[in-house]
């Protein structure tokens, strides 16, 4: 062995040594980031980063990382289905129910229901329906009934409750409704009640209202009209009864009759080619409408309806279908005493807004033209008024039905006292106008 030979060969070991160290610094960073020797390659779900070693006489080694690290699977956590139960109550002087709903107990779903009808209406108030996992729905017929069901979907639900307000000769609409789910919970898990509590919204006590005409029969001397009288937000049914008679009697002493007590609805109002009127009452403004133009639908002409109200606000009015709304009080005057040039001046006016203006107004007519002492011959609403003269000279006035024809009317009444006459002017009690018009 020569000196060189040896120099080699030690310079050889400390490379060795060297590699080796090499191997050691660079194996550290590496597994710090995941990465391991693979001295047979990549396995599945691995894959080749690198190598080390593979020089002066050291062999080369893959060094891989693994694509999916295989983390020690988590304990399946087992659940229960967790109930909920709800419960809907109302009292007979309310408008809706009170729901509640997020129960484990269908008893306490049920008692939480009553107490919180109670604690509004008092003593009085009853179950509607207790069950679990569904949905309730309340409805209110045609004169303000309410009516429940419940099934596990809403759309089954408004059917059911549908479907026995018509076995009940009514007609519902669907006014709240409330759907609950079950949850669910780990098993051996304490579980909380999550309570909701769904209340009438405003005010939740009945309101009635009532509508009155004249009737034909028992009308008497007084002309018929078509006029309705109604009355609104009155606290119980007899109230709203006596109320809308007593409307109607102020202004027809005879023949007023109540024809519909609600509460809490719609009424519309129908005419029938200026001859009839119709009514009837739905939840809805729509329902309300369809059943009205049904009743007048019955008889043969046009049907339109001219008014919706609503039975719940605090109304009392008159109301003519005819004329929707507008207008239509007449008075006639004339002097007295048998002043010429007077003697066959009547001084009519019509489209007044209530009665006592349209006296005040003929009156105001009448004496600011003649100079004279008035006074009122006649005054109607509703009408069609005849101005007539027979063959005495002595000047008549009527008022009939709006559909009735004057010269008719006249002939017979002159006929039943045997005289004969002229008919002369013809005032339509819904027309604006003010006119002196000479009888003779």
């Amino acid at each position: 062995m020569t000196v060189m030979q040896r120099l080699a060969g030690a310079r050889a070991t400390v490379l060795a040594l060297l590699g080796s160290v090499l191997i050691l610094l660079t194996a550290s960073p590496a597994a710090a980031q995941g990465t391991f020797v693979c001295p047979n390659g990549p396995g599945p779900g691995e894959r080749q980063v690198g190598i080390t070693g593979g020089s002066h006489g050291v062999a080369a080694v893959p060094i891989c990382v693994s694509d999916n690290p295989q983390e020690p699977a988590a304990p399946r956590v087992q659940m229960r289905a967790v109930d909920n139960f709800y419960a809907a109550a109302w009292h007979p002087d309310s408008n809706d129910a009170w729901i509640v709903a997020g129960y484990l107990d269908k008893g306490r779903a049920a008692q939480a229901a009553l107490s919180a009808c109670t604690k509004v209406m008092g003593s009085g108030c009853t179950l509607a329906t207790s069950n679990v996992n569904g949905t309730v729905v309340i409805a209110r017929g045609v004169e303000g009934h309410l009516y429940s069901s419940d099934r596990a979907k809403r759309g089954d639900a408004e059917k059911a409750v549908k479907d026995y307000c018509r076995k009940q000769n009514d007609e519902c609409e669907v006014i709240n409704w409330v759907s609950t789910s079950p949850g669910s919970a780990e098993v051996g898990a304490r579980v909380y009640e999550r309570i909701d509590v769904y209340a009438p919204r405003g005010n939740p006590r009945r309101t009635f209202g009532a509508l009155a005409w004249v009737v034909r029969k028992e009308m008497g001397n007084h002309p018929w009209t078509g006029d309705v009288w109604v009355v609104g937000g009155r606290p119980n049914a007899d109230k709203a009864k006596s109320d809308a008679l007593a409307l109607c009697q102020a202004d027809m002493p005879a023949g007023c009759t109540v024809v519909l007590i609600a509460s809490d609805v719609f009424v519309s109002v129908t005419e029938r080619d200026g001859v009839a009127v119709s009514a009837a009452s739905g939840a809805t403004v729509g329902l309300a409408d369809k059943r009205a133009l049904e009743v007048c639908k019955t008889k043969k002409g046009k049907c339109r309806v001219t008014a919706t109200i609503g039975l719940s606000q605090d109304i009392a009015y008159r109301f003519d279908p005819f004329a929707q709304g507008k207008p239509h009080s007449t008075a006639q005057a004339w002097i007295k005493g048998d002043t010429a040039p007077w003697q066959n001046s009547v001084w009519t006016v019509s489209g007044a807004k209530d009665e006592a203006s349209a006296k005040a107004a003929a009156l105001s007519a009448c004496k600011k033209e003649s100079k004279l002492e008035c006074e009122i011959g006649s005054n109607s609403f509703n009408t069609k008024v005849a101005l007539y003269i027979d063959q005495t000279g002595y000047i008549r006035v009527s008022w009939m039905n709006l559909s009735a024809d004057p010269s008719v009317y006249v002939q017979k009444r002159c006929a039943e006292t045997k005289v004969t006459c002229k008919l002369v002017k013809v005032v339509d009690s819904r027309v604006p106008l003010t006119e002196r018009v000479e009888v003779k």
